[in-house]
C-alpha cells in the first residue's frame, strides 16, 4: 500500500500573503541592515520557502506548483525551493506556448542537473489570449504531444529532427547537458481530458477536480484498467482534525466541498489506506492557511497513515 504525498502550493492564498508580507513598520523590530539588505524583512518567497521545508521536515515527498493566473511564476518557485529543500521532489506547471519546445528541454536540463533530478512537469494547457497564448483550446492536445515528444526526442546526444505543427526542431540533442539525467516525468491533467498520444508520453494522471470521495475511488480503478502503467495522483483537499468536536467546529467555520477529506487524524488516514487499496499512487494535498496545514498532514496524517501500513 505505497502512497506517495504531495502538497499543492498555492501561491495566491489571501491568509498567506497576509501573513507573509510585512514592511519596515509592521513589525516592533528590525534586524541590522546594511545598503545591500532587501527592502522587505519578509516577503512571499520566504513564506512559500517554509511551507515546503515543513512539507520536507514532516515527510511529503513533493510539491505540486500550479500556474496560477494571479500567483507567482511556477519555474521561478521552483528555482527558489530546490535551492531550500534538499529531498522533495518538485512538480513544475510547464505552459507548453510559454517558450520554444527545445528552450523548455534546455530550462529543464539545467534544472534536473542543479538539482538533482527533482524536478517533474506539470502540463497546462491552453491559457488563452488573456496570457498572451493564441491557441485555441481544441488544437492543445496536439500541441502538448508534439512538446512531449521534443522533450524526449532532444533528451540525448542526437540527431533528433520533428516538424510539427507548434513545434519544429532539426538536428536537435542536448548532449552532455543530459548525461546521467533524468528526463523529468511527466503530468497530465485528467480535466483536459488527455488523448491516447498524449497518455503515452505521460508518467502520472492527475485527477485535479475530483468527485466525492467514493466516486474517486472508482475512477481510479477505470484508469487503472485502461492505462495498467499509468501512475495515478488526485488533488484532496483535506481537514483534519483531533476529535470530532475540533471536526465539527471547522467544518462549520470552513464550509468544505464533498469532494475535501473531512474527519480526524485516524478517519482522515483510513480514508487514504481506502484510496491506496484502490490504486491511487499518489496523493495531492491542499488547504487553506498553508504553514499551519502542512503541519498537521505531515505529523498526523501522513505518520498515521504509515504507521498502519506499516503495521499491516
Amino acid at each position: 500500500m505505497a502512497l506517495e504525498f504531495y502538497w499543492h502550493l498555492s501561491t495566491t492564498a489571501v491568509t498567506d500573503r497576509r501573513r507573509a508580507e510585512w514592511a519596515d513598520g509592521d513589525r516592533p523590530w528590525a534586524p541590522a541592515r546594511d545598503a545591500g539588505s532587501r527592502r522587505l524583512q519578509i516577503n512571499h518567497y520566504d513564506y512559500l520557502t517554509q511551507v515546503a521545508r515543513a512539507a520536507e521536515l514532516t515527510g511529503f515527498d513533493g510539491i505540486v506548483i500550479p500556474d496560477e493566473p494571479d500567483g507567482e511564476e511556477p519555474w521561478i518557485v521552483t528555482g527558489t525551493l530546490l535551492r531550500e529543500t534538499r529531498r522533495l521532489q518538485l512538480v513544475t506547471a510547464v505552459a507548453p506556448g510559454s517558450a520554444s519546445g527545445v528552450y523548455h528541454a534546455k530550462m529543464a536540463a539545467s534544472v534536473q542537473r542543479f538539482s538533482g533530478d527533482r524536478q517533474g512537469w506539470l502540463i497546462d494547457g491552453s491559457r488563452g489570449l488573456r496570457a498572451g497564448d493564441p491557441v485555441p483550446p481544441e488544437d492543445n492536445a496536439r500541441r502538448t504531444s508534439e512538446l512531449l515528444s521534443l522533450l524526449e526526442g532532444v533528451w540525448g546526444d542526437g540527431p533528433f529532427d520533428q516538424e510539427g505543427r507548434h513545434f519544429i526542431v532539426e538536428k536537435g540533442g542536448l548532449g552532455g547537458l543530459v548525461h546521467g539525467r533524468r528526463r523529468p516525468p511527466t503530468w497530465l491533467r485528467q480535466s483536459e481530458t488527455p488523448d491516447a498520444d498524449m497518455l503515452g508520453h505521460a508518467d502520472v494522471l492527475l485527477i485535479d477536480t475530483p468527485p466525492a470521495i467514493e466516486a474517486l475511488a472508482e475512477i481510479v480503478a477505470e484508469e487503472r484498467r485502461a492505462n495498467p502503467g499509468l501512475r495515478l495522483a488526485a488533488r484532496l483537499p483535506f481537514l483534519a482534525r483531533a476529535d470530532e468536536h475540533d471536526v465539527a467546529f471547522e467544518r462549520a467555520y470552513r464550509d468544505p466541498s464533498p469532494a475535501t477529506l473531512v474527519g480526524t487524524y485516524d478517519a482522515v488516514a483510513a480514508s487514504l489506506a481506502a484510496l491506496a487499496r484502490a490504486g491511487l499512487d499518489i496523493a495531492v494535498l491542499s488547504a487553506p492557511d498553508q504553514i499551519h496545514e502542512v503541519h498537521i498532514a505531515g505529523e498526523q496524517v501522513i505518520g498515521r497513515f504509515r504507521a498502519h501500513s506499516i503495521a499491516a
